[in-house]
């Protein structure tokens, strides 16, 4: 892999998370209730069996092509859309090992991972019981601290928190924030039929905000979620009438459910209540930005509010600590380089189907126009400053 002479953040890798996490990590004495509340089970030959709430659920995939765990580097997008899904196609160990993740991120051109979850974003907002969510969220962060050992200085998993619970949301912000982690990510999607903006969680975020850490705003495509927890479930009630055949949610909710967030905190003053909060927005692109900032922004004219609001939707976003990830295939950060020059991130998607390496995603930015500068700031310095890591240029 080229290198070039900036360090390379990846601001959107994940997980895929392996059964240690309920056999190993997760406390004993919540084991038996964890089966009937979340539980997880990937067979190499037939689908996961999925648990959730006591009742079978939905698996995010078949068994026998994992797209969540699938790439692997120098894959390209036709070679992924040519796996047969009838076949069975083993996953990358990358997902789940964070030695086999350097490897990866080194032939990938990536210096440093910022690292996501992906059954635990899908999942648990949907538990029902707290105190199990809770301990469920001590057994994933307890993992993922540990898979990022394989090197502290180029692995940065973000932690998650049990949102059915302010209380319980808040001992576990205040424990991972020991540990040292740099940031959480936060599903926008419905806990117990609150919305993370809810009035409970303001001790929350003025909490995220004292201690500086990065809320992390991911999204997850919902697709084995009941409605209405977020547009997933809807998308696929469309996907499904229309006889497509496959998930649409995937493309489509991430930007949904990003933008509905951004607009909440804009129409109820979210940043003006907490304006030193480093919020970003991640696994969702970054087109949909100027969209609901523009439509706010009408909006705020138009309607009279409930609770004053000062700030401008734009000044909201580009004069606070934010920022928006966005993939290697969006020609908006070209198209704009004004709005996302000192926000914008580059994510890979590692190791989901629809991964692409720095290279890739370098040589897109340049046809697009952009200056060196500028893509020295995408590619990693935005990303590094926001989190608050040290880089160094690679050699």
């Amino acid at each position: 892999m080229k290198k070039h002479n900036f360090p390379v953040i990846d601001a959107d890798s994940h997980v895929f998370e392996p059964a240690d996490i309920w056999t190993k990590y997760l406390e004993p004495e919540y084991r038996t209730l964890a089966r009937s509340s979340f539980w997880y089970e990937l067979s190499v030959d037939t689908a996961p069996t999925v648990i959730l709430n006591g009742s079978p659920a939905p698996a995010l995939t078949d068994g026998k092509l994992n797209r969540f765990a699938i790439y692997r580097p120098g894959m390209t997008v036709k070679e992924i859309g040519s796996l047969d899904p009838k076949k069975s196609h083993s996953s990358n160990p990358g997902a789940w090992d964070g030695k086999m993740r350097l490897k990866d991120m080194d032939a990938m051109g990536i210096d440093q991972a910022i690292v996501f979850p992906t059954l635990f974003a899908e999942y648990l907002p949907i538990i029902e019981n707290p105190d199990v969510a809770h301990a469920l969220t001590r057994a994933y962060n307890n993992w993922i601290a540990d898979f990022a050992k394989a090197d502290s200085k180029r692995l940065f998993p973000m932690a998650i928190l049990p949102m059915q619970s302010p209380a319980f949301a808040m001992r576990e912000l205040q424990r991972i924030a020991k540990l040292g982690f740099k940031g959480i990510s936060i599903r926008p999607s419905f806990y117990h039929n609150r919305y993370p903006n809810a009035q409970e969680y303001n001790t929350l975020w003025a909490e995220i905000e004292r201690l500086g850490l990065a809320a992390c705003i991911t999204p997850s495509s919902g697709i084995t979620n009941p409605e209405w927890t977020s547009e997933g479930p809807f998308i696929e009630r469309v996907a499904a009438a229309l006889r497509i055949g496959h998930p649409v949610a995937e493309a489509i909710a991430p930007g949904m459910d990003g933008g509905l967030f951004l607009s909440a905190i804009c129409f109820f003053g979210h940043m003006e209540d907490y304006p030193k909060l480093k919020l970003g927005y991640f696994h969702s692109g970054g087109y949909w930005v100027p969209l609901a900032l523009e439509k706010s922004e009408t909006y705020l004219w138009l309607f009279p509010q409930a609770k004053p609001v000062s700030l401008e939707p734009e000044e909201v976003f580009q004069k606070r600590p934010s920022l928006v990830n966005f993939d290697t295939w969006e020609s908006c950060v070209t198209r704009l380089p004004d709005l996302y020059e000192n926000v914008g991130a580059w994510g890979s998607r590692y190791p989901a189907h629809d991964a692409s390496d720095a290279l890739e995603a370098i040589a897109n930015l340049e046809r697009g126009g952009l200056s060196g500068d500028i893509i020295r700031k995408l590619m990693g310095e935005n990303a590094a400053q926001f989190f608050g890591l040290k880089t160094k240029v690679p050699a």
